[in-house]
């Protein structure tokens, strides 16, 4: 099957450090793998911008003709309090907090999640991949690494051999630091059981205390946490998968784990193109997160009266390669686009919104540098740019035939405008009232102008200013 793109895709690829042409396996289809959370707590505004920007990958690659199968992963076990193989797993933490089962916390959380990510409009995955329903896959990729001489069995777990690896393969292709540099920023210390301090979990054993453990060929235990990823990517994409996400906290310790357990196992490459976001920072410009203690949620924002998708576009005013800072009149700004773009979607006439209206011929320059703002590395602030401008010409022009242009490039921004302006309208109209615009507007493509007119006046007895438009439009609003 041959694939043409109208124009290439261009996307940082952290494996070479680099800005390259996306080219997939098997184009039109793109694999997908997204790092999900962790449920143990409430997702925060850290945390979403990154889901944002998967969303905002995704829908690009789409608007692009590329069919993408997304898979993303749910933590609900084996993830420690940092990203090494020490310390409480951060689900039981939390249950025995609470008083509860590690299922009903991450049951809860992952719920929560999935609501905040309905609410910034972000398109669900094709596979919710929770670890706990993947422990079988976990455990036969694990035999295939021991299998492969790159793992082995202590009392303690099955441990990946990180020396070995780095005798037939190149370390650090994502973070490009020493294992010497890797242990003073991770501060490993060295386990008894441990060849080497390097060395991380594929599986946990004596831990006896641990509230979720499975029987494996080496003992009850539990899987450690770089191994899920692998196991679920390979499970639903294959063994080489396109585009793997995540924050750039992933790229000296899970990625690069996750890479070598992978390629290990199979001797192919696991991904194409790494792709990394970066860190929402708080107003003192240090990062925001979990460990910090408070940290602002979605649900923050609505008593301040900022709606969710406010916060999305607030996510597009920096790339998604650059921090981004959080602050009040940043987050207002992104408020007031998100009502200019309602405004105006609730302004088009129906008769300029109907199927098969065709766009103003001046609006497909607009199309067209939105198009190269998102295929030059996702550039979001540009593309968002380019958006408002559109809307701007189209005041001035006073031509709604702009609308199908913006509901275009709304595929991407995710601003759901078609939904807003028909609930828009449904809550401000009268079903009568709209009846009698329909049949007016079916009157004036008839030009039947008189029966138009008598329309026209009995609209506006009911309460409603009519304005006609030079291009044949009209819009309707109630009058103070």
């Amino acid at each position: 099957m041959t694939f043409a793109l109208v124009k290439p895709f261009y996307i940082f690829n952290s494996l070479n450090r680099a800005v390259e042409e996306f080219q997939p396996l098997d184009p039109p289809e793109v694999t997908l793998y997204s790092c999900g959370p962790t449920v143990y707590l409430p997702q925060h505004l850290g945390n979403l911008r990154a889901y944002v920007f998967v969303d905002s990958l995704r829908r690009a690659l789409e608007f692009n003709g590329y069919k993408v199968r997304h898979v993303m992963n749910v933590t609900d076990v084996g993830h420690m309090t940092g990203d090494v193989d020490d310390g409480e797993d951060k689900v039981e933490k939390t249950a025995r907090a609470q008083g509860k089962s590690p299922l009903e916390v991450a049951n809860y959380y992952l719920e929560q999640f999935q609501r905040d990510c309905a609410a910034l409009n972000l398109e669900p995955p094709n596979v919710w991949s929770r670890a706990t329903d993947h422990i079988g896959d976990m455990i036969a990729l694990t035999k295939r690494i021991i299998d492969a001489g790159v793992a082995y069995v202590t009392r303690s777990g099955v441990y990946f051999d990180v020396e070995k690896y780095r005798g037939e393969n190149r370390l650090g292709r994502l973070s490009r630091q020493s294992l010497d540099e890797q242990n003073a920023a991770q501060r490993l210390e060295h386990s008894a059981d441990k060849h080497s301090p390097h060395d991380f979990t594929l599986w946990v054993l004596g831990q006896p205390d641990h509230l979720m453990q499975w029987d494996s060929p080496w003992g009850r235990g539990y899987p450690g946490w770089h191994i899920e990823c692998s196991a679920m990517a390979m499970k639903y994409l294959g063994d080489t998968i396109d585009i793997h996400t995540g924050g750039i906290d992933h790229i000296p310790v899970h990625h690069e784990n996750e890479i070598a357990q992978s390629e290990s196992a199979t001797h192919k490459p696991f991904a194409r193109y790494f792709v990394h976001n970066a860190f929402l920072v708080g107003k003192e410009g240090t990062k925001i997160s979990k460990s910090a203690g408070k940290f602002p949620l979605l649900s923050d924002l609505g008593p301040a009266g900022i709606d969710p998708l406010a916060f999305r576009i607030f996510c597009y005013g920096a790339k998604y390669r650059s921090e981004i800072a959080f602050n009040d009149d940043a987050i207002r700004a992104s408020q007031s686009n998100l009502d200019y773009f309602r405004e105006f979607a609730r302004s088009v006439p129906d008769d300029a919104a109907a199927d098969g209206v065709e766009a103003a011929g001046w609006a497909a320059e607009y199309y067209e540098r939105f198009h190269d703002a998102i295929n030059n590395d996702l550039n979001t602030p540009q593309a968002l740019a380019v958006a408002l401008e559109l809307i701007a010409e189209a005041y001035r022009r006073k031509d709604f035939r702009a609308w199908p242009t913006l509901r275009a490039l709304d595929a991407v921004l995710g601003l759901d405008l078609q939904k807003h302006r028909a609930s828009a309208r449904m809550s401000s109209i009268e079903a009568d009232v709209q009846q009698l615009i329909d049949n007016r507007a079916a009157a004036r493509k008839a030009k039947d102008f008189t029966l138009a007119d008598e329309l026209r006046k009995e609209i506006e007895r009911r309460g409603y200013e009519v304005k006609d438009h030079r291009d044949g439009t009209a819009s309707y609003q109630r009058r103070a």
